[in-house]
């Protein structure tokens, strides 16, 4: 079946894009059963992501990126940086292939026909959420990202440096990146062709948190292996 997500533009332009599914792999039937029934679903963050020994299911340096610059005299600034503390996270695939079956030991999965309406009812049941984005993962050799940003440009403390903690040089540094950081993997990753979920909180987010949505239960299917 096509599935399509429709908007209304002014004036009155009905506009639809046909949508793809994405696959939440879960490694017991008692989990996908659960969230068909009450639409209990768990939801993750990088944290999270951190502490999973198994290298395909986490990944310890998720939401870290290295972001340089040179000016034109050939200086280099340079900043290690993290993103997304303040994110939850769910990582869904776009495809069920048998490698990712075997990384995430699944059972089944919940197929995703909206992803655009089920994360928007997942971000209502999310406490102190206001925002969010979603996406394809990037899949590179590495975390290091060259970034073109003028570093003559001025505020109150002076000249723009990466180096430099102020609320202006991270507004700069996070114009700049775009969000790389968030949705980039390395490339041994690439068969996961990950398509990932994330909700911005107005707080630090460190642990896992368990949700109902029962209005996200009418963009799904249920599919036991």
């Amino acid at each position: 079946m096509i599935h399509y997500s429709t908007s209304i533009y002014p004036p009155n332009i009905k506009w639809e894009i046909k949508t793809e599914p994405v696959y939440r792999l879960l490694n017991k039937v008692e989990y996908i059963n659960n969230f068909f029934e009450t639409g209990e679903i768990m939801v993750s963050c990088f944290s999270k992501f951190k502490e999973y020994k198994d290298e395909m299911q986490g990944d310890k340096d998720e939401g870290e990126a290295l972001a340089w610059y040179m000016d034109s005299q050939g200086n280099v600034e340079a900043v290690k940086y993290a993103s997304g503390i303040n994110a939850f996270i769910l990582s869904t695939a776009k495809t069920l292939n048998d490698r990712v079956k075997s990384d995430f030991k699944a059972k089944g999965a919940i197929k995703i026909n909206n992803s655009t309406l089920f994360g928007y009812e997942l971000c209502k049941q999310l406490p102190f959420v206001s925002s969010g984005v979603e996406g394809v993962c990037d899949y590179t050799d590495s975390r290091v990202r060259h970034i073109n940003t003028d570093l003559s440009r001025k505020d109150k403390s002076g000249i723009f440096d990466f180096r430099n903690d102020s609320d202006y040089s991270r507004m700069i540094l996070q114009q700049s990146t775009k969000g790389f950081e968030l949705f980039n993997k390395l490339k041994k990753y690439s068969h996961q062709e990950e398509y990932r979920f994330i909700w911005f909180s107005e707080n630090q987010i460190t642990d896992s948190i368990k949700i109902t949505c029962p209005n996200a239960i009418k963009y799904c299917e249920k599919i036991v292996f």
